[in-house]
C-alpha cells in the first residue's frame, strides 16, 4: 500500500527571478516510527535580469508524520513528484510529493470477549432486568394522565359573522392554543379550524 504526503515551501531570493535556468533536488529522509525527518537540498541557477545569472543552494528541513492506522515497519520513502513556480518575481514556491511505500493497514480491533458468567448469575440478572422493565412500564402508564391519553378535536367551519375573538370566546381557548393546531393568518368563510377539546 502507498500514500502520498504533500510538502510545500516558499523560498525568498535576494535578487529578482527572471527565469530558473537549471534546478535539481536531492533529499535525505528517514523515519522513526510514524515520524519522518530529514531535509531537501535544492540548488541551481537563475537569471536575475540585465543578462546576469546567479546560483542558489538551499537546505530545507522537513518534519512530517504517517497516519497511525498503518504498520510502518517496512515503509520506504522516496520523492514521487517535484515542481516549482515563481511567485511575485522573487519567491520560489517548491512543491514536493513524498511517496511512502510498503505500508500495510493495521487490522481492526476485535470485539471484546464477553466475561463468562455462571448460569445462575445470568438468570438472576435477567430476572432483575425483567422486574425493572415491568416497574418502569407500570410507572409510565400510571404517571400518564387521562387528559394526555384522551384528547379529542372539533373541526369548526368559519361562518360569515365569525371573528377570531368570537371563536376563542365560544370555545373558551386562547389564541396560542388555537395556533398550535392551525395556521391563522386571515380567516375566510369556509375555513376549517381544528379546535382542541381536552376531556378531563
Amino acid at each position: 500500500m502507498k500514500t502520498i504526503i504533500p510538502f510545500k515551501k516558499e523560498i525568498l531570493f535576494n535578487n529578482p527571478i527572471e527565469e530558473i535556468t537549471s534546478i535539481s533536488m536531492d533529499h535525505h529522509l528517514t523515519h522513526n516510527g510514524y515520524e519522518i525527518t530529514g531535509d531537501f537540498l535544492i540548488e541551481g541557477e537563475y537569471d536575475c535580469g540585465n543578462h546576469k545569472t546567479d546560483t542558489f543552494h538551499f537546505a530545507i528541513p522537513y518534519l512530517g508524520y504517517l497516519e497511525d492506522h498503518y504498520n510502518v515497519e517496512k515503509v520506504e520513502l522516496e520523492v514521487d513528484d517535484f515542481y516549482y513556480e515563481i511567485i511575485d518575481g522573487n519567491k520560489l514556491s517548491i512543491h514536493i510529493d513524498i511517496l511512502a511505500d510498503k505500508l500495510t493497514e493495521k487490522p481492526l480491533l476485535e470485539k471484546e470477549e464477553e466475561i463468562p458468567v455462571r448460569k445462575e448469575e445470568k438468570e438472576e440478572v435477567v430476572e432483575e432486568r425483567k422486574e425493572e422493565k415491568e416497574e418502569t412500564s407500570l410507572e409510565t402508564i400510571l404517571s400518564t394522565s387521562l387528559e394526555e391519553m384522551f384528547t379529542t378535536y372539533k373541526v369548526y367551519i368559519v361562518r360569515e359573522t365569525d371573528t377570531l375573538s368570537s371563536i376563542l370566546e365560544k370555545y373558551q381557548i386562547t389564541e396560542e392554543e388555537l395556533r398550535k393546531y392551525n395556521v391563522i393568518n386571515e380567516l375566510s368563510i369556509g375555513d376549517k379550524l381544528i379546535i382542541p377539546n381536552e376531556q378531563s
